[in-house]
């Protein structure tokens, strides 16, 4: 693989979906497919064989554990791998359950294949993949008000969380704000662990329902 390009897991068992998936990423020069799984089990059984990838596409609606189960399984062995879900239908209490499992975006099967690839790079460097109609039920959903003071975040941590909120991806934030994609990457963990969340998404909406950005 050469390495500008972006290597993702296909975790979906509809194989006529499988098949077009794969026809969209050979067309777009710059992804690639390095495995493919047809249910959360198979995946246990079979990610140990394959290099990491830099994103993984699971079906919301897998037989079996399902993909909420799935999400929240991966993301506890590799949580900085972003998880983009799939799904059939868009349905608020499901996105925001995804979201809540540590899922950083979704997209829907009937997507078209520009913004499929264009949702893959995306997430290739950290971007949050919530359409602003989406963020607006998810927050409201979760409803309630919660204090920003007892989260401690520093002036520097809230502009991160500000730009993520915007959805730049990590490598712009960095540039926003003149430091390093490390020092971003040290502030996303600060964050993260003061919030009590697991991935952007869930980051960017605490912040939101706290009043921070």
């Amino acid at each position: 693989m050469r390495t500008n390009e972006i290597a993702i897991w296909l975790v979906e068992d509809d194989r006529e979906y499988q098949a077009s998936f794969l026809e969209v990423i050979q067309a777009s020069g710059d992804i690639v497919c390095q495995a493919t799984f047809g249910s959360v089990e198979a995946l246990q059984g079979g990610m140990d064989d394959c290099p990491t990838p830099d994103v993984v596409l699971m079906d919301i609606g897998l037989p079996g554990l399902g993909g909420i189960q799935g999400v929240r399984w991966l993301k506890e062995r590799q949580p900085d791998v972003p998880v983009v879900m799939i799904t059939v239908q868009d349905s608020s209490s499901v996105i925001l359950e995804a979201f809540r499992a540590g899922a950083s975006g979704y997209i829907l099967k009937d997507t078209s294949s520009s913004r499929i690839q264009a949702a893959i790079r995306e997430a290739a460097v950290g971007g949050t993949l919530m359409p602003a109609p989406v963020a607006e039920k998810v927050l409201g959903l979760l409803g309630g008000q919660a204090s920003s003071s007892e989260f401690g975040l520093t002036r520097r941590e809230k502009e991160v969380l500000a730009l993520m909120a915007d959805g730049l991806p990590h490598a712009l934030i960095g540039e926003r704000l003149f430091i390093s994609n490390h020092t971003v990457d040290n502030h996303l963990r600060s964050i993260y662990r003061k919030l009590h969340v697991h991935s952007g998404i869930q980051a960017v909406a605490k912040a939101l329902r706290a009043g921070i950005v």
